[in-house]
């Protein structure tokens, strides 16, 4: 990934033109779906300005190649995928508003890999009629961050209570207007 963004040495010591964004998501995704969602999920989460709020000390498109993988691996269809990532921009969009008057919001946000990732969860449980289990997730990548699924349990809660305020719906011309971006093939690929 730091390759990617810095530029790698080709042959004879050359050096190789850094991977554009969409490439690096056609690149490590599993379909051009996957890519387009991720490359776009990646854009609007950056537009946002959620990584100046909360630290990622690694790719910032590594969050979105994550996302995709735990949908696809789990065989959620890129219509829900695309459904799941909008939900979660209105929440990130909430989020960044609250912040302001609410500090202790963003130290025990944790990063912004796991804020964008379980209120990622959060918005496919309240999608999905069977949803991708808390403790997949754990498996998939939440050992990274926590000590066991039940200590993971608590930070979503956290998110669920104190961020969202025991609230996952939203206004659902937010959630159309986002799935549009995500949808949508940029102009300059």
């Amino acid at each position: 990934a730091a390759a990617a963004r810095s530029g790698a040495t080709g042959a004879a010591g050359e050096a190789e033109p850094p991977m554009s964004n969409y490439a690096f998501f056609v690149k490590y995704t599993y379909s051009n779906e996957c890519a387009l969602l991720a490359y776009n999920f990646h854009e609007l989460v950056s537009k946002l300005g959620i990584f100046e709020i909360f630290a990622y000390r690694h790719d910032h498109r590594l969050i979105s190649v994550t996302l995709a993988y735990i949908l696809y691996r789990y065989q959620v269809h890129h219509c829900d995928m695309a459904l799941d990532l909008a939900l979660t921009l209105v929440y990130l969009e909430d989020l960044r508003g609250q912040v302001q008057k609410r500090p202790e919001l963003q130290e025990r946000g944790r990063d912004a890999f796991n804020l964008i990732c379980y209120m990622s969860f959060l918005a496919h449980a309240f999608n999905s009629d069977r949803p991708i289990r808390l403790a997949d997730w754990f498996k998939e990548i939440g050992w990274r961050s926590f000590k066991n699924c039940h200590q993971l349990n608590a930070y979503v809660f956290f998110l669920f209570s104190q961020v969202r305020g025991f609230k996952l719906r939203v206004e659902e011309s937010k959630v159309k207007r986002y799935i549009q971006k995500l949808c949508s093939v940029p102009n300059h690929i």
